[in-house]
């Protein structure tokens, strides 16, 4: 087994400042859990740590590290694709 590599977080707004934004997002839930992986690291835990205590994988917490780092909160907001075209005609959907 290796030694643990330690990750630095940016402290890009200061503690108060996530705090507060936390409570204004607790009804949106992914950026609030994503808000309190960084709390943690904040607070000195490593990512391993951190990401057990939320329930991602620790893939998904060095990910969220890094759109922490080079983009500050916006990289914590859910960036969703278009996904997959419909498979239904304008006409079938207006049928339904």
């Amino acid at each position: 087994m290796g030694r643990k590599r330690i990750y630095e977080v940016a402290k890009r707004i200061p503690a108060e400042e996530l705090d507060k934004r936390i409570k204004r997002l607790e009804k949106d839930t992914r950026v609030l859990k994503r808000l309190y992986f960084i709390r943690y690291l904040y607070r000195g835990m490593n990512v391993e740590e951190a990401a057990e205590l939320v329930r991602v994988t620790k893939a998904t917490g060095y990910a969220w590290l890094k759109r922490w780092n080079s983009r500050g909160y916006e990289g914590l907001i859910p960036d969703f694709g278009g996904g997959r075209p419909s498979k239904l005609t304008e006409e079938q959907k207006e049928e339904l």
